[in-house]
């Protein structure tokens, strides 16, 4: 009998191509309320007119839908009665049996249920429902198999890395007491090793590995609990947090496209100054807002609003140069202020306290004006020529002009947004009297947002990147717990012999510290790479006679260079928003960025020159 009612009612949900992309528990909800339903020849299924209040999935046999005009289509083994899930109250259309036909009757609420927690169906069954008024021949989009195939079960790929996750922690257990190690050590670098692995194949999403890592380490007993879990209380995620809900509100609101429009029609109607323009804002904001993945936040929508006003195709050459540009305006001159990121003031308490009297934020800046240029230089040289596209924007300076007029004067939670932003780059400016760091200060605009309703509950709940804020929180437990077991120190020592390059060989140094920096990035994050690597050499440079600034400068630029996407908690955030609309194509973007790291080494031989005239060296 249960096999008889499987084969009637489950069989042909699962491999419909509309019913079968759905969860198989969302299926066994809406099994209870089908009805198998038979008509016989000539029979009307439904009228037009009536009320749409079922749906049906023709089992067997063929039936004629006939609308207003004439519009005729023939369907066999598929919905029809779309009407139901397409949100309109009546249906449009009859349908009439031509042969005998045996249907599931699907009743409207249970399917509109269904469609509201995909709105992917909607848009099919509302597609389909339309090409069949019109008479035209459109199937229905390939069944989805269940979604269980979507994962590429049984891939080189995910067999290796499996493979690789056991076996590389099996032999770092076997062997790591050889290294000199102790027994906490070893362990926490076998629960690190299976989590890179996970990384590096993209076997699970980002920030699956780094739950692993710190559930792990918590359960092993391998450091102190409140090192492992001090990512959920740290700086860096509360200043994440607040600055992806003010980032919400900008984009929510509409300032972000405002200003967007605001942009472009006072920009050459040119790829190279819509570019340009686009590079220039993540510059701005660069000084003002001291995080990478901050100014990720508030770049990426503007990057997306413009490719939909550019009319750009999503994942051409056009597309893809607006994200690269997107991204390297927000990231590529962090090493060059020393107020854009919070490691930068770690080198800066490394330097001496003449050093840190020197080097102030301008002089930073002048310091560090070769590096940045040649790097700016390279890309605005490089971008045209990898990303040369035909493609021509569709922008009408009166059409832009217009959009503005429609969107009249600024609304209430424009002018909160612009507040924010403002309050937020002011008292970043102003740290020094006022003492309240930048993450309570982005807390506090928040706070203020979600107290008068300007950052609603729904958009507190879906549009802020959770799974991204769990990533880095596991990204700053895991380097908590590097540090807990003594690997830095460990690391620090194998790391010393470099040292005796700095003097009698600068150029060759930086080649050393380019090979080992690149070697260390592939499991260490960016943030405790610079943090080792700073800890260790600035002081072997103060030992040698060498500036100890410029050793940390870098530092700071070289520990920035990543190759795959998990080595970069930035590129996770960028690819969240800008990947899921398929804006660019994502192997010609990190083919660009390997080509940005080696120039990020030829910017600093670039500066030799430039620190030798200003005394440094």
């Amino acid at each position: 009998m249960s096999g008889a009612y499987a084969e009637v009612f489950v069989s042909p949900l699962l491999q419909d191509a509309l019913f079968g992309r759905c969860r198989h528990a969302e299926l066994a909800r809406l099994l209870p309320h089908l009805v198998e339903r038979e008509f016989d020849v000539g029979t009307n299924i439904f009228i037009e007119g009536a009320v749409a209040d079922t749906a049906y999935l023709l089992l067997q046999g063929s039936a004629e839908l006939i609308f207003t005009g004439g519009s005729r289509a023939t369907v066999g083994s598929s919905l029809c009665g779309e009407e139901a899930g397409a949100g309109l109250h009546t249906y449009i259309g009859s349908a009439i049996a031509l042969t005998r036909v045996r249907a599931l009757a699907i009743p409207r609420e249970k399917l509109m249920a269904l469609v509201e927690s995909h709105p992917e169906l909607r848009i099919d069954i509302q597609k389909l429902l339309l090409a069949r008024s019109r008479g035209e021949s459109l199937s229905p989009p390939a069944a989805a198999q269940g979604a269980a195939k979507t994962l590429d079960v049984g891939s080189w790929r995910e067999v290796s890395g499996w493979s690789c996750a056991i076996l590389l922690p099996a032999l770092v257990l076997l062997f790591g007491s050889e290294w000199g190690l102790q027994r906490n050590a070893v362990m926490f670098l076998a629960v690190f090793a299976a989590t890179v692995v996970m990384w590096v194949f993209n076997l699970v999403d980002e920030y699956v590995p780094g739950l692993f890592a710190v559930f792990a380490i918590l359960v092993l007993g391998l450091a102190p609990p409140a090192q492992v879990l001090a990512g959920f209380a740290s700086d860096g995620f509360f200043l994440a947090m607040s600055i992806l809900g003010l980032g919400t509100v900008i984009v929510a609101s509409g300032l972000s496209y405002r200003f967007l429009l605001w942009l472009l029609l006072r920009l050459p109607s040119h790829p190279f100054w819509q570019n340009l323009g686009l590079l220039a804002t993540g510059f701005m904001l660069t000084p003002m807002v001291p995080s990478i993945n901050g100014r990720v936040a508030l770049v990426t929508p503007l990057m997306l609003d413009m490719l939909e006003i550019l009319g750009f195709r999503p994942g051409g050459r056009a597309a893809t140069r607006l994200a690269v540009t997107a991204f390297t305006g927000a990231s590529l001159l962090s090493a060059i202020f020393l107020t854009s990121k919070s490691v930068n003031f770690v080198v800066f308490g490394l330097l001496s306290a003449q050093g840190q009297d020197q080097f102030q934020w301008l002089y930073w800046c002048f310091a560090a004006l070769v590096a940045g240029g040649v790097m700016l230089a390279t890309h605005l040289v490089a971008v045209s020529l990898f990303f040369r596209s035909e493609e021509v924007p569709r922008l009408s300076q009166r059409q832009v002009a217009a959009q503005l007029q429609l969107l009249g004067h600024m609304k209430g939670r424009e002018w909160a947004a612009l507040f924010g932003i403002l309050v937020f780059m002011a008292g970043v400016a102003t740290t020094t009297l006022h003492r309240i760091q930048p993450p309570w200060l982005a807390l506090m605009i928040l706070y203020a947002l979600l107290l008068f309703g300007f950052l609603r509950k729904n958009e507190f709940k879906e549009k802020i990147d959770w799974p991204f804020l769990i990533y880095l929180a596991g990204l700053i437990g895991i380097t908590g717990g590097f540090n807990a077991v003594g690997l830095d120190k460990w690391l620090a020592s194998h790391l010393t012999g470099l040292g005796g390059f700095m003097r009698g060989n600068l150029d060759l140094f930086l080649l050393a510290l380019f090979a080992v920096l690149f070697v260390v990035r592939l499991a260490v994050p960016i943030s405790a790479t610079i943090v080792i690597a700073a800890t260790v050499f600035m002081p072997l440079a103060e030992v040698h006679g060498v500036n100890s600034w410029v050793i940390g400068m870098a530092i700071l630029i070289l520990g920035e260079m990543w190759f795959f996407p998990y080595q970069c908690s930035y590129y996770v955030q960028f690819r969240e928003i800008a990947g899921r609309h398929g804006a660019y194509d994502e192997k010609a973007f990190l083919r660009y960025n390997a080509l940005m790291n080696g120039v990020k080494l030829l910017a600093l031989y670039a500066s030799l020159p430039w620190w030798k005239w200003m005394g440094l060296l």
